[in-house]
């Protein structure tokens, strides 16, 4: 059955990646150096509604998902460096796609779980942000979930690391653009709104602002600062739920990709 596979990759493989510094360091290191910057610049900036600094407050809301979706070039070279291994070990039967990549999520959602527990605390308490810390963990650890499965799904379709490298930034940057933050979702013109409900950092950074603004909504300009964005009626948990099925549909189409692609001949 494929949970042997599974059972097996995860017992022999994952605490070899766990012990491996260079597994580590790009997964955790630089997650841990962002975030103190973060919170040293910004630290007690939370819970000061001043006008002037709630645009201070959206800010860091929205580079705390910008960065996990950025830091998720980290992952590619995963999948590509091991490709050759993966294409000898499925010939020989030795597991089924569904295994492996079960297996690297293993290996890399709990990692990131758990690295991301403790980032968002000392960024949530130090900058003293208000609402709920489980939501802004669930916001930051949903963005940095969706960026290692679109990191594995771009690996696979890419011909090599290079294209890997261009294609994953790329993509990512015309995310910014349509999250809500830079351009208004209210200011975005007909033919391009489309592009924002496919936009999963629309939906993560609209969780947090509205954890963090959700109790009270601040005055800003001729309204309050959730009305300025146009997001005054978000529900926070029900956008970390539609962030949630981007990871799976990255999943499902990474799979079908690694399933039907043969890549290479041995």
């Amino acid at each position: 059955p494929w949970y042997w596979g599974l059972r097996t990759l995860i017992k022999y493989r994952t605490p070899k990646n766990w012990k491996d510094p260079n597994f580590l360091g790009p997964r955790i290191f630089d997650k841990i150096l962002i975030g103190l910057l973060i919170m040293t610049l910004y630290i007690g900036r939370g819970d000061d509604y001043e006008q002037d600094n709630l645009i201070n407050i959206a800010g860091v809301l929205f580079i705390m998902v910008v960065l996990p979706a950025y830091g998720a070039a980290a992952y590619v070279p995963a999948l590509v460096v091991e490709r050759a291994l993966f294409v000898r070990e499925r010939n020989d039967g030795l597991y089924y796609p569904v295994t492996y990549l079960l297996s690297k999520m293993f290996d890399e959602l709990v990692l990131a779980a758990l690295a991301s527990c403790g980032v968002t605390a000392f960024v949530f308490f130090g900058v003293q942000l208000r609402g709920e810390w489980v939501c802004f963990w669930m916001g930051y650890y949903i963005t940095l979930s969706i960026g290692i499965v679109l990191a594995y799904f771009v690996a696979s379709i890419s011909p090599n690391l290079d294209v890997a490298n261009a294609l994953l930034p790329l993509y990512v940057t015309t995310l910014l653009f349509f999250a809500g933050f830079l351009f208004r979702l209210t200011d975005i013109p007909p033919w391009w709104y489309w592009y924002s409900f496919i936009d999963f950092l629309k939906y993560t950074w609209g969780a947090l602002m509205a954890n963090q603004f959700g109790e009270e909504d601040p005055l800003f300009g001729d309204g309050t600062i959730l009305q300025f964005y146009g997001i005054e009626t978000v529900d926070k948990w029900r956008y970390c739920g539609f962030a949630s099925l981007f990871a799976l549909f990255f999943f499902l189409a990474t799979l079908t990709v690694m399933t039907f692609r043969s890549y290479q001949s041995r």
